[in-house]
């Protein structure tokens, strides 16, 4: 009995050692677990920070980006800006202005002023009036210095400290000098003051300023080639007015002895109705007849003078009735070609409204075309002048019975010089002229003729307003 109890202690102590065991195992295996977990979790950690870090790296980069596209964007659209700008400048002060605007975007500006330079001038010349005295001194003082010569050469922006500043300023003053350059040619300096200190001026900010300068260079030049044209318009229109001064003085030459004539005659008939007056017979008669031939007088003289006077160079529009004005012409040319035995075959239309137009002009045209047909019918004939409205056009027609016109020169008759008059009795001028003034208003002239038949020119004019701002010769 006692072996047995024995036995069964011993059995139970070397399970409660086992069970020992196993717990100690155990707990090494929880310990080891622990170990692991918190080494994996700091390399979690750490595997998460250097992601974060590089997503904020990263995201840093795309805000930067960002932002260095947005500030190219912005400088692009200022680039825009100064050239629409300078495609809608009408003036060197609208080309200033912007420039300087546009400046003050990439540095801050006191003042500032493009200079033109010319080799043979001493002094800087300002683009505008509106320069500061200090900046003319200053940027004379860059020249006496040779800097401006220096960035003209070398076409370089640079920046030059202001020397001249007192004492008293607050922070530094300096002058960035960018050349203005067209077609790799330096044509001036752009001059600005500005309290940027010198250290602080970025490649990049030197880069935008001669943009800008380069693009205010191409609307200088736009500027002067303007200038020029307009110098040329108006030399040609002196020219062209000259030209058609001429012609109706060569026109009043040719009927200088019909006018006289038809002066002449009123004037006689003057002369006998006074004397009868002065013996008292017939006063009352007398008187009339006076009257009569006086009015006669001044209508010619009126008319003589009206046509006669100096062509302005700028057309002047007025409401003008074609069929007095053609009557008009009529009444100068009438002795010339009552001697040649031609007569008038008119057929004017009633209806034709009152047109925009110039009357002096108009009548040199029918004028031209009147004295042609007299020179074609030199053993009479008849001159048949019609007038009439089709739709919105007035039609006039000058129809001759004269010799014609050959078919191998019809082509050339309104080209200038041209002339088939013995010399000496033609200029060419006339009917290159006549086109002109049609076409000036808006109108055309066209010409049909048969050899031995005659000649007819047909004008056509619109009936609409001509603008106002298109008022030069042109002819």
């Amino acid at each position: 009995m006692v072996k047995v109890g024995v036995t069964t202690k011993r059995g139970e102590t070397a399970k409660a050692e086992a069970l020992k065991k196993d717990s100690r195992h155990s707990a090494a295996n929880v310990d080891a677990a622990i170990e692991r977990f918190m080494e994996s979790r700091e390399s979690y950690i750490h595997a998460l920070e250097t992601t974060v870090a590089a997503l904020k790296r990263e995201l840093d980069l795309h805000e930067r980006s960002q932002s260095d596209i947005k500030h190219s964007l912005d400088e692009l659209i200022a680039m825009q800006r100064l050239g629409n700008a300078i495609s809608t400048a009408t003036g060197a002060v609208a080309v200033f202005a912007s420039l300087q605007d546009l400046t003050r975007q990439v540095v801050p500006v006191e003042e500032s002023m493009i200079f033109e330079t010319e080799a043979s001038k001493a002094h800087a010349e300002p683009f505008v009036q509106e320069c500061s005295d200090r900046l003319l001194k200053g940027t004379q003082h860059l020249l006496e210095e040779g800097i401006l010569d220096w960035v003209i050469e070398q076409k370089k922006t640079t920046v030059v400290p202001d020397l001249d500043a007192s004492v008293g300023d607050l922070g530094e003053r300096n002058y960035v000098v960018v050349p203005l350059v067209l077609r790799n040619e330096s044509i001036g300096v752009y001059v600005i003051r500005t309290e940027k200190i010198r250290r602080s001026f970025s490649d990049h900010e030197l880069m935008l300023l001669g943009i800008l300068a380069n693009e205010a260079a191409v609307a200088i030049e736009n500027l002067r080639n303007i200038e020029r044209l307009q110098k040329a318009n108006e030399e040609l229109k002196q020219s062209q007015a000259q030209m058609l001064q001429t012609a109706k003085l060569a026109s009043l030459g040719e009927l200088a002895g019909g006018i006289a004539h038809e002066i002449n005659n009123p004037l006689q008939i003057l002369l006998g109705h006074v004397a009868l007056l002065s013996q008292g017979r017939d006063v009352q008669q007398r008187v009339a007849i006076i009257r009569d031939q006086v009015q006669r007088i001044a209508q010619i003289t009126h008319q003589l003078v009206s046509f006669s006077r100096s062509v302005p160079q700028e057309l002047e529009h007025e409401m003008v009735n074609v069929n007095w004005a053609v009557n008009e012409m009529i009444a100068l040319v009438d002795y010339q070609f009552k001697n040649r035995a031609i007569e008038f075959n008119l057929r004017f239309s009633d209806s034709i409204p009152p047109l925009e137009s110039n009357k002096n002009y108009l009548q040199q045209a029918f004028l031209n075309i009147l004295i042609n047909a007299k020179d074609a019918m030199p053993n009479g004939g008849v001159m048949t002048i019609t007038t009439e409205c089709r739709g919105d056009r007035v039609f006039l027609e000058f129809a001759d019975t004269g010799s014609g016109i050959k078919k191998e020169v019809i082509q050339k008759i309104f080209e200038p010089f041209f002339t088939t008059k013995e010399p000496g009795k033609g200029t060419g001028l006339g009917l290159p002229i006549t086109r002109g003034i049609i076409r000036k208003f808006g109108g055309d002239i066209t010409v049909q003729s048969q050899e031995g038949q005659g000649t007819k020119f047909t004008i056509i004019l619109p009936m609409r307003i001509i603008h106002r701002s298109d008022s030069g010769v042109n002819l």
